[in-house]
Order: structure tokens, then C-alpha cells, then sequence
């Protein structure tokens, strides 16, 4: 059976890789036009858009691989049935048990690649996208002044010019316009030379060797000072930083927690590689056609099921986070139904689907 299995095993995985690669397109089209847009009202800088898209693979990967699962398992095993190989197969001794086992043999290294990308690398990815968005916020702003002209800052918090502005946030030619307030009077900062630099965590205007004029609107008050260097924090370029999400924790800390939320999310992690192999194994079961039902007969079946499970995973999930099922039983329930499902090849009708073929 060497040249069978290299034969099945070749088959699934080049469709295997073509479904990933076409959900993966359709998913992040999506995600790659709002990011954009944010990008564009100046929020991120564009390089970034690239980047929060790769850290959005492991997330979005947790949702779509059982459904890569169960299609790539019903269009190559379904050609078969189509091409009739499956009827050649099964006269020669082959039992659709026998694809079963194989099938399992397939799923599982897919299986243990989920489990560590929904485990550990989905956290990591949470953490990263959070660190990204907090640096963008903070660098935004700078990103968003254009050299030799004068930059209204938000909310009027005054006026800033620099004749030149590099990518390493050098600057040349500085001035600086701040308003009125309780403590101070109209300031003007100028200076030849500057730079933003990022100091106790804060966005700082350092500047050389440049002068300060205060009180310019009370001219009896007019007082003028020097400085080698200067340090400051503008209020339009401080940024808030966002605390760690839940999704960010670790397996080990969602087991040590008695939290529902936490429980409910380490079920969540679990799902994803459950759920490739219960897809996998009812893509099995859905490819079974015959001769006039065509390859995709059952296609939109397997959607509904699809849509269905995962409707029900996400309902307990959030029943469990609010204190409403009980953790102990958690999502056992769907997984055991839908895997008696997958492993019962002669099982009963569904959906008024007909069984075809004869399982051996």
C-alpha cells in the first residue's frame, strides 16, 4: 500500500495548501482594507499595515484550519469517488475504513501544528500587535508633521515647525508655538537642532542648544533663557499605554486561574486542534458521492455543519465565561456529537443526503 499512501498523502496535501492559501486571501482582504483605512486617517504608519497582518495569521488560523480540514478532505477524496477510483479501490480490497485510518495518520501532525499555534504562538502574536499599535500611536503623531511647514497640534495645543524632519526623527531649524496657561504665558521654543525620543516609556522633544521665550503675550514679563539641551513632553504626542489582554495569558496561567473567562478561553485554545480532526474526518464522510451528484454535491452541507459547530462552540464558550454551563462539562458535548458523527461512516441521512457506497 506504499504507493497508495504517497498517492492519498500527495493529494490531500497539495489541496490542503491551495484551500489554506485562497481562505487565507479571502480572510485577511478584509483585514487588510481596515487597516488601511486607519492607516490613511494617520493613526499607523503604512509600513506597519504589513506587519499586524503576519501577527494576524495565528489568530485567524485557529478559525479557518478545521474548515481547510474538512474541504481539503472532501475535494481530494471526493475526485476519487467522482474519478471512480474509490469504486476500483473498493473491488480491489480497500475499505473506506482503511482511508479512515489513513486519513487519521494525515490529520495528525495538522492536529499537533494547531494545538501550538492556538496554545503559544496566537498568545504571543496578541502581545505583539498590542505592542505595535501602542509604538504607532505614540509615533503617529511625529509621523504625521510635514518638514517646512507650520503643523497645527491637536485640540490647539500650539504650533510646530522644523525646516527638516528625517526617518530617524532628527530634526533641524526648530520652533515651537505653545498657548497660554495657568502656569506660564505664551512660550515660543526655538532651536537649530532636535530629535523625539522615547524616555521612561513617553514620546520627548529633545532639543539642543536652543532658547526659550516665555510670557509673550504679557511683554512686561518677557523672560528669555538658553539651554545646551532641552526635554520635554508635548501633550499631542503622549500616548496611552494599553494594558494586556486576557488573550494574552499563557496556558499555564489560564489552568492555574478559577476564573470562568479563563477556563472558558483554555477551552477555546483547545477547540481549534479538536476541531481539525473532527472537520477532517467528516469531510470524510461528506465526500461520499455518486456518480451524478457531482464533486461539490455536498459542499454547501458541510458549510452549514461547519457554521453550525462552530456557532455552538462559541455559544458555550461565552455561556462558560459568564458563569451559565457548568466548566466541568464545558465543550465535551459538541466534540463528542460531532466525532461520533465523523467516525460513524455508515451513519444515518442527514439533511436529506443519501448514504452512497458501502464502507468496508
Amino acid at each position: 500500500m506504499r504507493i497508495l499512501d504517497r498517492y492519498l498523502f500527495r493529494s490531500l496535501l497539495a489541496t490542503l495548501l491551495a484551500v489554506l492559501s485562497v481562505l487565507l486571501l479571502v480572510t485577511f482582504g478584509s483585514e487588510a482594507t481596515r487597516l488601511l483605512a486607519v492607516a490613511v486617517e494617520g493613526e499607523i504608519p503604512p509600513g506597519l499595515v504589513f506587519s499586524l497582518l503576519l501577527y494576524n495569521i495565528p489568530p485567524a488560523l485557529e478559525i479557518i484550519m478545521p474548515l481547510v480540514a474538512l474541504l481539503s478532505v472532501m475535494l481530494t477524496m471526493g475526485r476519487l469517488y467522482q474519478d471512480q477510483e474509490m469504486v476500483v479501490l473498493q473491488s480491489c480490497g480497500v475499505s473506506l475504513r482503511w482511508f479512515q485510518r489513513r486519513l487519521l495518520l494525515f490529520l495528525l501532525p495538522l492536529v499537533m501544528m494547531t494545538a501550538w499555534v492556538s496554545g503559544w504562538v496566537t498568545p504571543w502574536s496578541h502581545e505583539q500587535s498590542r505592542l505595535i499599535m501602542d509604538d504607532a500611536q505614540s509615533m503617529s503623531p511625529v509621523r504625521a508633521l510635514t518638514p517646512g511647514r507650520f503643523n497645527e497640534l491637536p485640540n490647539g495645543q500650539g504650533v510646530f515647525y522644523a525646516r527638516t524632519l528625517s526617518q530617524d526623527s532628527d530634526m533641524s531649524d526648530v520652533w515651537i508655538k505653545l498657548p497660554a496657561s495657568n502656569e506660564r504665558g505664551e512660550t515660543i521654543l526655538m532651536a537649530p537642532e532636535g530629535r523625539f525620543e522615547t524616555i521612561d516609556g513617553r514620546m520627548a522633544l529633545v532639543l539642543f542648544d536652543g532658547s526659550i521665550y516665555e510670557h509673550l503675550d504679557r511683554p512686561q514679563e518677557l523672560a528669555v533663557r538658553t539651554f545646551e539641551r532641552f526635554e520635554g513632553f508635548l501633550p499631542s504626542f503622549q500616548s496611552v499605554k494599553t494594558p494586556p489582554d486576557e488573550e494574552e495569558l499563557s496556558n499555564q496561567a489560564l489552568l492555574a486561574s478559577s476564573e470562568p473567562k479563563h477556563q472558558a478561553l483554555w477551552q477555546w485554545r483547545l477547540s481549534a486542534p479538536i476541531s481539525v480532526l473532527i472537520m477532517g474526518l467528516i469531510g470524510l464522510k461528506l465526500s461520499r458521492t455518486g456518480p451524478r451528484q457531482g464533486r461539490f454535491a455536498k459542499v454547501a452541507l458541510a458549510l452549514v455543519l461547519y457554521v453550525t459547530y462552530y456557532q455552538l462552540v462559541i455559544s458555550l464558550r461565552s455561556m462558560m465565561g459568564d458563569g451559565e454551563w457548568p466548566v466541568a462539562i464545558g465543550l465535551w458535548p459538541i466534540w463528542i456529537a460531532f466525532l461520533l458523527y465523523g467516525l460513524t461512516l455508515n451513519g444515518p441521512r442527514i439533511f436529506g443526503f443519501k448514504r452512497v457506497g458501502r464502507a468496508g
